[in-house]
C-alpha cells in the first residue's frame, strides 16, 4: 500500500506540474506552491515545479535541472513543428505525440498510452475522459483537474517534467525487478557480487526482461529451469547475453573510481546502474534484427514499390526456409501490412510490416520494444528545417530532394508524380503543407516507401500482437501451407500471360508500380483546435489518463511484490519473445 500511495502522490505532483500558470488556489492548503503560482514570474515557477516533483519522488531521484534541460534540447525541434493553441502550447493530441517520438529517439522505448491507437492521426476514443478518470485515478486528482485546466495547454517544459518522471518510473520499475532476482538467487541487497555473481543476475535479469514471467512466481528452482530452456525458447539468447555483458562491463570500467563499483564488486546500487543502462541501450540494439527484417524483405521487394508481393512473401516461407513470413492474410490486414489495392496481386508493405505491432516485445509495464519507425528521424530532420507545423510544397519538395535514407540516395530528382501529389495535398489546404497530418504522412510513404509506413484511415485497421489476436477467438496467426501453397501457384492475370514472355519482363522490369493514394485527411490536430474554444479540460485529461493509468499500474504491481513484470506461464513461451512474432 506504500508503493501504491506513493506512485499517486508522484502522479498528482507531475499532474500538478502539467498546468503551467494558473490561477492561485488551495492545492495543499494555503502555503502550497499551486497558491502561489500566480504570483510567480516564469523561472520561480520553474523552480517551484522542480521542487515539487523532486520532493515527491524522494531521495535517489532522477529528475534534475540538469536532465530537464537535456529533455527539452531534444523536444525543441519536434515542439516547435507542432500546431500551438493560442497561448502557444500544445493540446493533449500533440502532447501524446512530442513524448511518443521523445522516447522513441532517446531510448527506442514506446510508452504505452502515448503510441498513436490504431493508426489513427486523431483522438477517435468513444469514452469520455470522465468515465476513464474514474476508473484510473483517485477522485482528487480528478477534481485537480477540473479546477486546474484552464485551457492554456502544455508548454515544452510541462512536456520535460513528465518525460523525466516517467524515465523515473521506468527507472523504479528495473530496480524492482532486480531486487526480484537478487531474492531469486538468495542474495541480501547488502550484499556486494563480483564478477560470476554479477553475470549470474544480469542473466536471471534479461531473461525475466525477455520472456515476461511472472515476478511473484520466480524462484531460485524457476531460474534454473529457464536457464536449461532458454537457448530452445530463444535462439539469439546468446547474443543477448554478450549485449547484456560488454555493458556491464563498460559501465564497471568506466565507474571503477565510484565506492558502489570498488574493485569490481558492485554493490545493489551499482548493479541498479547496469541494468539501467541496459534498459537504455536495449532497443537500439535490438533493433538490429528489424533491420535484418527489412533487408530480407527488400530482397523480395516487387520493382522498388517497398512490397513484396504476397506469393513472393510465402514462397520464402515454403522453400526458403523464412519461416517468420507466414502470417495469414487476415492477420497481415488487421496488423495493416497488406496491400490489397491491386485484387489480383495482394502485396506485403514492407515499412508496414516491419513496424507492426507484432514485432513488439511486452518487456515492461510502462513500455515496449518495438522496431524503429526509420520515418521519424525522416520527420524529425524535416520538423528541425522547418520549424513550423506547416510549408509551402516547393520547400518541402527542396528538403526532400537533399534528404537521404537508408534505402534512397540524396540529392535526388523528385519525380513528376511526387510533386503533383504534394501539389494536391497542399491545394486541399490551401496551399500550404501541414506536416502532422495523414496527407503528408500518405506522401512520405510514396517518397520513402521503405521507410515510412503507408497510413491507414482511421479505424480501417486493428493491430495486435498474436496473443492478441488468438485471444480474439483466431486458432492462429499464420497461415496453413495449403493457403500458401495457393498464392505460391496463383497464375498471373490472362492478359500479362498472352504477353510474349521476353516483352513482359522488359516491361516489368521499366514499369513503375502505381502506389495506392487516397485524399483522406486526418490531421493530428485540427485547425480550429488552435482557437481557445477548442480546447477543454476533459481533452487534456484525456491525454494525461495515459500517464496516470501507468502511474497506478505501477504502484498496484508494486504493492504486490512486482507481479507487473509480466503474466505469462511457461506454457506461453512458444515464441522466443514474450509477444514478438519475427526473429532473424
Amino acid at each position: 500500500m506504500a508503493s501504491l500511495a506513493r506512485s499517486i502522490v508522484l502522479c498528482s505532483s507531475v499532474f500538478a506540474a502539467l498546468i503551467g500558470s494558473v490561477q492561485a488556489n488551495a492545492f495543499r492548503g494555503n502555503g502550497g506552491f499551486m497558491a502561489a503560482v500566480g504570483h510567480m514570474d516564469a523561472e520561480a515557477l520553474r523552480a517551484a515545479v522542480l521542487e515539487e516533483v523532486m520532493g515527491a519522488l524522494g531521495s535517489g531521484n532522477r529528475v534534475t535541472e540538469q536532465r530537464l534541460q537535456a529533455i527539452e534540447e531534444v523536444l525543441r525541434p519536434t515542439f516547435a513543428a507542432m500546431p500551438k493553441n493560442a497561448h502557444g502550447n500544445l493540446d493533449h493530441a500533440s502532447a501524446r505525440y512530442v513524448l511518443h517520438r521523445l522516447f522513441v529517439q532517446r531510448h527506442a522505448m514506446y510508452v504505452k498510452g502515448l503510441q498513436p491507437g490504431s493508426e489513427a492521426w486523431s483522438d477517435s476514443s468513444n469514452s469520455s475522459a470522465t468515465e476513464v478518470m474514474e476508473d484510473r485515478v483517485p477522485a482528487f486528482v480528478q477534481s485537480l483537474f477540473e479546477e486546474r485546466l484552464k485551457g492554456r495547454g502544455l508548454g515544452m517544459h510541462e512536456l520535460a517534467v513528465l518525460a523525466a518522471t516517467l524515465e523515473h518510473l521506468i527507472h523504479d520499475e528495473a530496480v524492482e525487478r532486480l531486487k526480484v532476482v537478487y531474492e531469486a538467487h538468495s542474495l541480501p541487497l547488502d550484499a556486494r557480487v563480483g564478477e560470476t555473481a554479477a553475470r549470474q543476475v544480469i542473466d536471471t535479469y534479461m531473461m525475466l526482461f525477455i520472456l515476461g514471467r511472472n515476478a511473484s512466481e520466480v524462484t531460485a528452482e524457476l531460474v534454473a529451469q529457464e536457464q536449461a530452456t532458454i537457448e530452445k525458447a530463444y535462439p539469439g539468447w546468446h547474443e543477448t547475453q554478450k549485449f547484456a555483458h560488454q555493458v556491464r562491463s563498460g559501465l564497471v570500467a568506466s565507474k571503477s573510481a565510484e565506492p558502489d563499483f570498488a574493485g569490481g564488486q558492485l554493490t545493489f546500487q551499482a548493479a541498479s546502474q547496469v541494468v539501467e543502462e541496459i534498459g537504455e541501450r536495449y532497443g537500439r540494439w535490438q533493433d538490429a534484427e528489424c533491420q535484418d527484417l527489412k533487408g530480407a524483405l527488400v530482397k523480395l521487394e516487387n520493382r522498388g514499390s517497398g512490397r513484396v508481393l504476397l506469393k513472393d512473401f510465402y514462397g520464402q516461407a515454403l522453400s526458403g526456409g523464412a519461416w517468420q513470413f507466414s502470417e495469414s492474410m487476415d492477420y497481415l490486414r488487421e496488423l495493416g501490412a497488406l496491400d490489397e489495392s491491386d485484387p489480383q496481386q495482394p502485396a506485403v508493405m514492407i515499412a508496414n510490416y516491419v513496424n507492426a505491432k507484432s514485432n513488439c516485445l511486452a518487456s515492461s509495464s510502462i513500455y515496449s520494444v518495438c522496431c524503429i519507425n526509420e520515418c521519424d528521424a525522416l520527420m524529425g530532420q524535416l520538423e528541425r528545417e522547418v520549424a513550423a507545423p506547416e510549408a509551402l510544397p516547393g520547400r518541402i519538395l527542396e528538403l526532400v530532394a537533399q534528404l537521404p535514407s537508408a534505402t534512397v540516395a540524396a540529392p535526388r530528382e523528385i519525380t513528376q508524380e511526387l510533386r503533383s501529389r504534394l501539389e494536391e495535398v497542399a491545394g486541399h489546404h490551401g496551399g500550404s503543407v501541414p506536416l502532422h497530418g495523414r496527407l503528408f504522412a500518405q506522401w512520405l510513404h510514396h517518397a520513402y516507401p521503405r521507410e515510412c509506413p503507408y497510413p491507414h484511415v482511421a479505424g480501417s485497421t486493428n493491430p495486435m500482437t498474436s496473443k492478441e489476436w488468438m485471444a480474439n477467438g483466431a486458432d492462429s496467426t499464420s497461415a496453413s501451407v495449403e493457403e500458401m501453397s495457393r498464392h505460391v501457384q496463383r497464375e498471373e492475370p490472362a492478359a500479362e500471360q498472352a504477353a510474349p514472355i521476353i516483352r513482359r519482363e522488359k516491361a516489368a522490369a521499366n514499369e513503375q508500380v502505381s502506389l495506392p493514394w487516397t485524399m483522406e485527411e486526418e490531421l493530428l490536430v485540427s485547425k480550429s483546435s488552435k482557437k481557445p474554444a477548442g480546447w477543454s479540460w476533459s481533452r487534456t485529461l484525456a491525454f494525461v489518463v495515459a500517464v496516470g493509468s501507468t502511474c497506478v499500474a505501477l504502484g498496484r504491481s508494486a504493492s504486490s511484490a512486482p507481479s507487473s513484470l509480466g503474466t505469462s506461464s511457461a506454457k506461453d513461451g512458444l515464441l522466443p519473445f514474450h509477444s514478438k512474432q519475427h526473429i532473424c
